[in-house]
């Protein structure tokens, strides 16, 4: 069925955008715009509704609307969920300017109570990953924005956002957009940035935009100044050595660079700068882009202000999870991403997703699990890993080599208390006790455990 943009749009009542890893004083990249065009709209003068009209596209852009401390409720704020989705394109004139390097489906929890903690878990998608375009059978997930903007139709956000749906069985109201050249001149208007390489490599098949190469770019791990071209050099690199060609490196560089230049532009001397706001405002009118109307976006910085780091949860689509398996189309010899459980077959994928403020808790804590089987004969160590469902754990499982008679379940806690959320999970999933102390008998494992799960015959119960 073709994508029919006329009926699209008709269709479409909710709204589609994007958000950004945050954390107290470095908040997500889409607060950062916020912040820059509130601080700066009020010394700039006439060119703010220029530049306003440029980032929020058709809707009629008001300055004051910026200031109104709007009563009205983001789209899924009632449901205690809002959904953005962000994209980071090329940009630029050559080859794939419009396919999507970098694509994050940002999910927003504010508190229910004075007690709790907005957060916010970042899903990152994979570009490779094949999925169902509507319109254009099965293709790459980033190349979905490209065929949207394809003969002017600039619907590029729109069909990337129905296709993020489809393979999610979700809605996304909200959606933004910034292409790395804007980057590029954004972090040479702020003086450069201060950019952590965790790990070095060399990548000698970089483009020049020549239809040639440049020569071999090299990163030295350790901390380096990058200007804007260095800086989107280290984010764009495909064939890096060192374990850093994949798409899921590139995506860690992209995090790590956003938070450099999210520290730098926080810093009070750039907030201070007239004319570096005044450049950076035209830095992201020219290159920004999103459906969230100006109250709204009031709004979304009032929810995350206050963010914490520790709420703010990474969740990677990625080989680790095995979810998602290497193929090779026989057709063209395309390299993708898909489903282990089967070609358009998402349904593991959609319970990871779903439990992502879960999984990304405990991937913070990282816990190690042992769970041993006292009944012999019997294998009720990979029933009660079942029971730990979607998440994806490090477990060990045998059984138990100890003389006590167990005739209950029950749970070890060898961490004190220090991985809080792993052993909430684990109570909430199994429904046994926990013991007072740590594991007293020998573990399966010569480093021990964080957890350790005795299994008798009442887990089934």
């Amino acid at each position: 069925m073709p994508f029919d943009a006329i009926k699209y749009r008709q269709a479409r009542s909710i709204k589609s955008q994007v958000a950004r890893k945050p954390r107290r004083k470095r908040r997500w990249f889409l607060t950062v715009v916020v912040l820059l065009i509130i601080i700066g709209l009020a010394v700039i003068g006439s060119r703010l509704k220029t530049l306003g009209e440029k980032i929020f596209g058709s809707q009629t852009f008001s300055f004051g609307r910026l200031f109104l401390s709007s009563d009205k409720k983001l789209v899924g704020e009632e449901d205690g969920e809002i959904r953005l989705l962000l994209f980071g394109i090329a940009g630029g004139n050559h080859d794939g300017a419009n396919l999507a390097d970098t694509m994050i489906l940002a999910t927003v929890r504010p508190p229910k109570t004075d007690d709790e903690h907005v957060e916010v878990a970042l899903f990152s998608i994979p570009r490779d990953l094949a999925v169902n375009i509507p319109g254009f059978d099965i293709k790459k997930i980033n190349s979905a924005y490209a065929y949207g903007e394809a003969g002017d139709s600039h619907l590029g956000p729109e069909l990337a956002v129905r296709t993020v749906e489809g393979f999610l069985n979700t809605t996304i109201p909200y959606y933004a957009v910034v292409d790395f050249q804007g980057y590029k001149q954004a972090v040479d208007h702020v003086g450069g940035i201060e950019v952590n390489v965790e790990a070095g490599f060399t990548d000698a098949q970089f483009p020049d935009e020549k239809n040639g190469y440049l020569p071999p770019l090299v990163f030295e791990a350790g901390l380096e100044n990058m200007g804007g071209a260095r800086a989107l050099q280290y984010v764009r690199s495909r064939h890096g050595n060192n374990n850093q060609g994949s798409d899921f490196a590139r995506s860690r560089r992209q995090q790590i660079v956003l938070k450099a230049f999210q520290e730098k532009v926080l810093d009070l001397g750039t907030l201070t700068n007239l004319k570096v706001l005044s450049n950076l405002l035209s830095d992201f009118a020219d290159h920004f882009r999103t459906n969230l109307e100006p109250t709204e976006l009031r709004r979304l910085y009032n929810l995350t202000r206050e963010i914490r780091n520790e709420d703010v949860l990474s969740q990677t689509l990625d080989g680790r999870t095995g979810l998602i398996c290497d193929y090779i189309a026989p057709e063209d010899g395309q390299y993708l991403l898909i489903p282990c459980a089967g070609f358009n077959d998402f349904t593991a994928i959609r319970a990871f997703w779903r439990n992502q403020f879960v999984s990304a808790r405990l991937a913070q804590e990282n816990p190690t699990i042992e769970i041993q089987n006292t009944v012999r004969g019997e294998p009720l160590a990979q029933y009660t890993a079942s029971l730990l469902g979607p998440i994806i754990l490090d477990l060990t499982l045998g059984n138990f080599s100890g003389e006590t008679a167990y005739t209950e379940s029950i749970i070890y806690d060898n961490t004190g208390g220090k991985k809080p959320h792993a052993l909430s999970y684990i109570q909430q999933q199994l429904g046994i006790k926990t013991a007072a102390g740590p594991f007293p008998f020998q573990n399966l494992t010569a480093n021990g455990a964080d957890f350790v799960i005795i299994i008798t015959g009442d887990i089934k119960k």
